[in-house]
């Protein structure tokens, strides 16, 4: 509305009535001016202003920044220039779909059809400028205005004097009858004067012309197609911008992924852009080698008899290009092969356009012939809830939400596998989504519940014609992605799974990726669809034997159990090791060059851990089980993932315990008692540590010992206060025996911290800057920022909020610089406290605030609790 008006003010009643109409809710002027503040910084803010007067908002830009004044003025210009096509043709390229969409109202449809029709003068106009010398473009412009307005006589006219100039006279008489039928019919009135004079003069015999055949070769359109809007917007821009060569595109993806089906939507809504005819061929079963089949079938459909058509190919790809020269033809190739078999058949006049559908990537054709490359992906939610509800209706698809989203995910929104499940709902009206639901709970190992008796729309049979073209160690390579729990595999694991060098791992990979059953991201990752992976497990299952399935598992697992450990070395040198023995042969383990790479790589990772730790179990690999949770865990930890840790570590301890490995189990514990402290379950918490010491005292590791006694001190003074300086200071002198000097600093601190508890602040705040200056000489950031933590909470009882506040401040940088997120959120809250305490509320505030982002990069709850305390304050 703004750019409609620019340079007028828009009375804010205006825009709430022209948005809202008669019903304008609560709340409408709130989130109008939030709306203005968006449109300012992100839409305006290089190319004019946006300013509040009295009178309302105005915009305040130049006419060249809004398309509906520059569409205007160049519709203005077009009036007296010598040649008026030029600015009319840049005034059309400003149009892109319907103006004002998606906004209802009289106001929004008057403007819209106002708008509509200055498109629709312009068009005409441009179309009359250049028929003379383009009467072809003419036609394709003129075609879609004649059926948008059926009864406009002055469209009529222009569209027959197009066909006419384009030697197609009889197509323009035909037209003729067809407006004159459509007056009659709608209105009771014969054609104007211009239309009857326009008819007599293409009745005279030196207009009339011999009728050439105008193939519509295309199968029928998919009627419930839904979605696509901006792959269909796209396919529309690529075959507009013809320019000197002939446009084409190619269509790749998944098996399933409805590249034909998008194809011949696009092909139906737009036949009237290629008036000369459709040709459609299904490259399926055609011989790849050999283009003289189809080449036949495309003259035979273009009007050239069986004695003129030649038989080398060469002689029929000449003749078929020659007989496209001058006219608007579309192509359409459907699942092609190859390149090499493409190209014979693609359209060279830059009128046409060649559509094709490639379970392949056709990279080779945008190399050598320009084409362009569309990649398609499984549908969005929003489509895929769309392609159900055309088959089912909204109201059954309402009725069961819940079953509803449980079938999009469990098809992975891969159009065939949606499809034949509503062709299943829809063929059994009664039959309860939560029934269908329940059935495709087993898609995780089996795709019985896709197959149908229809080898076309079966989902084992469609990708199994990428899999059977497969060079055997493309095949075996993806038989073992099968056995990856996860969508997105590192190319380090790919090499693990298949015992690969790192090259061979990349180059087969490539292979997979061309072929479309796996798609290779911009960070080198691969990515496996979940139905194509349960596709891969079942072959690999037919042919595999059990032992070649266990051992890629085996090698799996330890790729990702040392390359955790390497990935621990990089991030926390500090940490206390445990003993691996060698990884299997032919594991490609991860190497880092830095703790920034390292942290990436358990970020991208610990998602997997829990299906990891399933095939574990399920193999009975109980080392690697409990191993892979310790090797995440302080990744974890720092994250503030407990509920995470708390699944995990519960699974390893089963595994510690079926091994009777008592240092294991102590691990376990000690992790599993620090997740419940932090979930506020101290009891529990104390439960598991105590088992922790009782089972480290029949071990001799005295700096893994020391732990526990320091993650008992936070429980026990909650759970059972008094005993916390105790296992402080056992803590210390255990890790003196191991000769740790880092674990003995962090014990010195964590005893003064509990020294402040019982007031003795002076001989606290000696000791904490004491093991500050330790850990700091040590490069250990992550204790040294527990350091300043505590001196800072010291210094803030003793009253000293200036150097509390600073040392609060320090605490929270280091941690934070050492990715120990969930710590320097829990520093800037106290700091948040203290500051209220002192009477700075602004300053508590800012605190907080950094402190619920911290949270909320952790996905933390924690950051709704800390924003609500802000909230609190800021009340009136």
């Amino acid at each position: 509305m703004l750019a409609l008006e620019a340079g007028h003010a828009v009375p804010v009643d205006a825009l709430l009535a022209r948005v809202w109409g008669d019903q304008v809710p609560p709340g409408a002027r709130r989130t109008l001016h939030t709306i203005i503040t968006r449109i300012r910084h992100e839409v305006v803010a290089d190319h004019g202003a946006l300013v509040h007067q009295p009178g309302g908002y105005v915009l305040d830009a130049e006419e060249s920044a809004v398309d509906v004044s520059r569409f205007r003025a160049l519709v203005n210009d077009a009036a007296t220039a010598p040649d008026p096509a030029p600015p009319l043709g840049e005034a059309l390229t400003l149009w892109y779909g319907d103006p004002l969409a998606g906004l209802a109202g009289e106001w929004a449809e008057r403007t819209r059809q106002r708008l509509r029709d200055e498109r629709k003068d312009a068009s005409l106009a441009w179309a009359r400028a250049v028929t003379g010398r383009d009467a072809a473009g003419a036609v394709a412009v003129l075609s879609p205005l004649a059926e948008e307005h059926p009864l406009d006589e002055l469209v009529a006219a222009a569209l027959i004097e197009a066909l006419h100039a384009w030697g197609r006279t009889a197509e323009a008489l035909v037209h003729f009858a067809h407006v004159r039928r459509t007056l009659a019919d709608e209105l009771g009135v014969e054609p104007g004067t211009v239309l009857q004079r326009l008819h007599q003069r293409l009745l005279r015999p030196e207009a009339v012309e011999t009728v050439r055949p105008v193939p519509a070769q295309l199968p029928v359109d998919l009627p419930c197609f839904t979605g696509r809007a901006a792959e269909l917007g796209r396919l529309t821009a690529i075959a507009a911008g013809a320019g000197t060569t002939a446009p084409a595109c190619a269509i790749s993806g998944p098996p399933g992924v409805g590249k034909s089906s998008l194809a011949l939507r696009w092909a139906h809504l737009h036949r009237r852009r290629f008036p000369d005819g459709q040709l459609y061929a299904d490259l399926r079963t055609a011989d790849p080698d050999d283009a003289t089949v189809v080449l036949t079938r495309f003259l035979r459909g273009l009007g050239v008899r069986e004695a003129h058509i030649p038989a080398e190919a060469e002689l029929q790809i000449g003749l078929f290009r020659s007989m496209l020269a001058t006219r608007r033809i579309l192509v359409v190739l459907d699942d092609a092969r190859s390149a090499e078999q493409v190209r014979p058949l693609l359209a060279t006049a830059p009128q046409c356009f060649t559509l094709i559908t490639s379970r392949a990537k056709l990279s080779g054709l945008a190399v050598t012939n320009g084409a362009h490359m569309l990649q398609l992906d499984v549908l969005g939610d929003d489509d895929a809830h769309g392609l159900l509800a055309a088959r089912l209706g909204e109201r059954r698809l309402a009725a069961e939400p819940e079953a509803n989203r449980q079938i999009i995910r469990q098809c992975g929104r891969l159009p065939l596998a949606l499809a034949i499940v509503a062709a299943r709902l829809a063929q059994h009206i009664d039959l309860p989504l939560a029934h269908v639901a329940t059935d495709l709970s087993r898609v995780d190992t089996d795709l019985e519940p896709f197959a149908h008796n229809d080898p076309a729309i079966d989902l084992r049979t469609v990708f199994e014609r990428s899999y059977r073209d497969l060079p055997e160690p493309a095949a075996r390579l993806f038989r073992r992605l099968g056995q990856y729990p996860g969508p997105y595999l590192p190319m380090s694991a790919v090499a693990s799974l298949g015992a690969l060098t790192p090259d061979s791992a990349r180059t087969l990979s490539a292979h997979l990726d061309l072929t479309n059953l796996v798609d290779i991201r911009a960070t080198g990752r691969l990515h496996l669809h979940d139905l194509l992976r349960v596709y891969a497990a079942e072959q690999a299952r037919d042919t595999d034997s059990p032992a070649t399935r266990r051992a890629a598992t085996r090698r799996l697992l330890d790729y990702y159990l040392y390359s955790a450990c390497a990935a621990n070395s990089a991030c926390y040198p500090q940490r206390e090791t445990v003993r691996l023995g060698r990884p299997a042969r032919g594991v490609a383990v991860e190497r880092f060059d830095g703790d920034a790479s390292a942290l990436r790589w358990f970020a991208e990772e610990s998602v997997v851990l829990p299906a990891l730790l399933s095939e574990a179990s399920k193999l009975g690999l109980h080392q690697h089980c409990w191993q892979l949770t310790w090797a995440f865990a302080e990744f974890m930890q720092r994250r503030g993932l407990w509920g995470q840790i708390l699944r995990a570590q519960t699974v390893a301890l089963v595994a510690a315990d079926r091994l009777n490995d008592r240092l294991a189990q102590a691990l376990c514990h000690n992790s599993l008692a620090r997740a419940h402290a932090k979930l506020g379950r101290d009891h529990m918490a104390v439960e598991h540590f105590e088992r922790a010491l009782e089972l480290h005292g029949g071990l001799d590791e005295p700096g893994l010992h020391a732990h526990v006694h320091l993650g008992l001190t936070v429980s026990l003074s909650r759970a059972q206060p008094g005993l916390e300086l105790h296992h402080s200071l056992r803590a210390l002198e255990l890790f003196r025996r191991a000769g740790d000097a880092i674990g003995e600093a962090r014990a010195l601190n964590n005893a003064s911290w509990w020294r402040a508890q019982l007031g003795h602040y002076d001989e606290a705040l000696a000791d904490c800057r004491w093991a500050q200056r330790l850990l700091a000489d040590a490069g250990y950031a992550q204790g040294e920022g527990h350091a300043w933590d505590s001196i800072a909470y010291i210094l803030a009882c003793k009253g000293d909020f200036t150097q509390a506040a600073a040392s609060y401040e320090r605490a929270a940088e280091l941690l934070h610089g050492c990715d120990d997120l969930h710590p320097a959120a829990e520093t800037l809250s106290r700091l948040g406290e203290m500051h209220l305490r002192a009477g700075d509320v602004a300053a508590a505030l800012n605190a907080w605030k950094r402190a619920a982002e911290f949270y909320d990069a952790l996905g933390n709850v924690q950051g709704d609790a800390v924003r609500m305390r802000m909230a609190s304050l800021e009340r009136p």
